[in-house]
């Protein structure tokens, strides 16, 4: 029985010990640019969302003379990349964004250079 009590001290403080590490490590790495906050729903117009390892819409359709800006709502870096030489992001780290005027008529798809399924398409009326 006595060998039972004193363990049980013991056994407590390791449950805190792994709480309070589970704890500090699900924390994301701090940054001096506060994340927006996660709304979920639709983008707004000519807005693609990267959240999930994805673009949302997938496909954006606008007229020409428009901006598009994608807004990174994962906590990893993605990039926006034209799948012909015409526009590349470099990389977007989490909370970051890319903006892009398209300004002549046609289909304009991209992808992700670092997630190769990522993919999306932009069609320029």
């Amino acid at each position: 029985m006595k060998n039972r009590l004193t363990a049980r001290p013991i056994v407590f403080l390791a449950l805190i010990a792994i709480l309070l590490s589970s704890v500090s490590c699900s924390k994301s790495s701090d940054s001096a640019t506060p994340s927006p906050p996660k709304t979920g729903g639709s983008p707004a117009a000519n807005e693609v969302s990267i959240q999930g390892s994805a673009f949302s819409p997938a496909s954006l359709t606008v007229p020409v003379n428009t901006t598009v800006k994608w807004t990174n709502m994962d906590s990893f870096s993605h990039t926006v990349t034209s799948d012909a030489p015409l526009f590349d992001s470099g990389i977007i780290p989490g909370s970051g964004t890319y903006s892009f005027l398209f300004t002549t008529k046609g289909t304009y798809p991209y992808h992700c250079a670092i997630h190769a399924l990522m993919t999306g398409t932009i069609i320029v009326q």
